[in-house]
């Protein structure tokens, strides 16, 4: 079998296993057994990563957004989604990060002039009366991932092609994107954050000045931050949300869109707390680390604290496996994929699980909608953070797929297939045979819903014709599994081998020299979003979670 790369495969055999280790089944019981023995755990926890991050062929990516310069007198581009892509390898392609990667090239001109107009497609997001829950995940789970996805898939407002991403995992929500950024948030001194006190703790410092008219003194420098007006660079404020009373409430931050709901505001303030703690008592222990050790320290620590959650807690559950994986420093930098971070188109688009948001969410004994949690800070500072996270995690998110929207983000669903067309991807059938899974010969067997494959074969004429976003949306699901065979497979290689090849997870650098005894003693102590949590939240017996009650 060949794919569109020109990659030659031998599926059966690594297709049964991944089916198997990514689905709950009778391995369970015998993989519950095996991994008591602790090297026999770690043989199985590299196995299973190796093999899912292996799916695809290692970075580099040989192709990406990048295109050459307009030639001289061509018109230029009016709007972002305008600008021609280079269909082959190219040096800047290579190099230039700057613009997103692509695991495919572009799709046929045959493939692309047979896709249904867009507005026909809009009816396919549209959710119900009733939300469809998901099987598994918490509206924390949904909220958590719209924080953390949004700090590395990162596309460039005035043109597609290219992105405003590190590229890693490095907790820019609190940071920013670059040091001078990161110089206006720290305090200068203890190595601590700049902060404001709550009813329940310690908060961000405040964005704007006091009046909410425009953005304060201090933070005039933010790199998303328009100097001359004392607002956005660009717009994120619109409507009844740009108002002095919202405006005056809202929390500097990393980036822009740091305050779009309580709950980002919550996580935001969440790892701040964390990043304060670790500067405190590693000043306890050190006190000769001037202010830059201490801050590096601290965030260090916070930036691994956050890797190992996101490997045990939050791919854990999207993986529905028998197995649960965890952080083993050392064992990803002998593998070939432990190469320089890229973030590719496909990556961008398959993340965005709109469905995932309910309609309402239900916070301190009210119901709300998404106008007023969303740049709603003094809901958050009223409420406090841990009963803000710990609600969410008590209720549920919504299914990842089709027709279960919320009508206020159907356009963003809508925009996200924009996007797809404008970037060329190909077929979700070609993505399944480039991450070594055999093409379906039907609809059906994508969805194995007959209603829903009748409605698709009549918009695409067949599977072959059914777009990447689609197709990964329209799959059917194993009992429990928030997603899909190929997305399962697609999250996870481009997970592991975003999160594992992060620089402090070398075993070069992992130890007390980049963290201290303190720094240590904080990673070893966290496996999921609530030991974040216990430690610097009041949530007097309750806790956070990802997973529904």
């Amino acid at each position: 079998m060949v794919s569109p790369t020109g990659r030659t495969h031998t599926t059966l055999g690594r297709q049964s296993v991944r089916t198997a280790v990514t689905s709950k089944s009778w391995l369970t019981w015998i993989l519950g057994v095996l991994v008591r023995v602790p090297w026999i755990k770690r043989f199985i926890n590299d196995f299973v990563i190796n093999m899912v991050s292996s799916s695809s062929k290692p970075r580099p990516l040989p192709f990406s957004l990048w295109g050459p310069l307009p030639k001289p007198g061509t018109p230029p581009a009016t709007s972002p989604t305008e600008g021609q892509s280079a269909n082959y390898t190219s040096w800047p392609g290579l190099v230039d990060r700057g613009y997103s990667g692509r695991h495919l090239p572009e799709a046929t001109e045959a493939f692309q002039a047979a896709l249904p107009p867009i507005e026909a497609i809009r009816p396919l997001f549209v959710r119900g009366p009733q939300m469809i829950p998901c099987p598994e995940s918490s509206a924390l789970f949904c909220f958590f991932a719209q924080w953390f996805t949004d700090s590395f898939l990162r596309t460039d407002p005035n043109d597609f092609r290219k992105n405003t991403s590190n590229h890693e995992i490095d907790l820019c929500q609190i940071y920013g994107l670059g040091e001078a950024d990161t110089q206006l948030l720290r305090l200068g001194r203890g190595g601590l954050m700049r902060s404001t006190p709550g009813i329940d703790g310690e908060f961000p410092a405040r964005l704007f000045d006091k009046d909410g008219a425009r953005v304060a003194d201090d933070f005039l420098g933010l790199s998303y931050v328009d100097r001359a007006t004392g607002g956005y660079r660009n717009p994120v404020l619109t409507g009844a949300f740009d108002v002095p009373e919202r405006r005056r409430q809202l929390f500097a931050g990393g980036l822009e869109r740091a305050n779009s709901t309580i709950f980002y505001s919550g996580l935001n303030t969440l790892f701040l707390r964390e990043h304060n703690r670790l500067a405190r008592e590693i000043a306890q222990k050190h006190p000769h680390f001037d202010d830059d050790r201490l801050f590096e320290t601290a965030r260090n620590t916070n930036v691994v604290v956050l890797l190992k959650l996101i490997i045990e807690d939050y791919i854990n559950l999207l993986s529905a496996a028998p197995i649960k994986f965890f952080v083993d420093v050392g064992k990803s930098e002998k593998r070939n994929w432990y190469r320089t971070n890229r973030i590719s188109a496909e990556f961008n688009l398959l993340y965005r699980w709109h469905s995932l948001t309910p309609d309402n969410i239900t916070l301190d004994g009210e119901t709300l909608g998404g106008d007023q949690f969303r740049f709603n800070n003094d809901l958050l500072q009223r409420i406090g953070v841990a009963n803000t996270l710990a609600d969410a995690g008590q209720q549920a998110a919504g299914k990842i797929g089709l027709k279960n929207t919320a009508p206020f983000l159907v356009d963003a669903d809508v925009a996200a297939l924009q996007k797809s067309r404008g970037w060329k991807l190909r077929g979700y059938n070609d993505y399944r045979e480039a991450f070594g899974l055999p093409r379906l010969s039907t609809t059906l067997e994508l969805t194995r819903d007959r209603d829903l494959a009748l409605q698709l074969d009549a918009l695409y004429g067949g599977v072959d014709g059914i777009e990447m976003t689609i197709g990964l949306l329209a799959e059917a699901r194993a009992p429990g599994a928030p997603l899909g065979e190929l997305m399962r497979l697609m999250v996870g290689s481009d997970a592991f081998t975003q999160a594992l090849t992060n620089p402090l997870l070398s075993s070069n650098i992992f130890g007390e020299q980049a963290f201290t005894a303190v720094g240590l003693e904080a990673i070893e102590a966290t496996s999921t979003i609530d030991d974040v949590g216990q430690r610097n939240l009041r949530l007097n017996g309750r806790k956070l979670s990802f997973h529904q009650p």
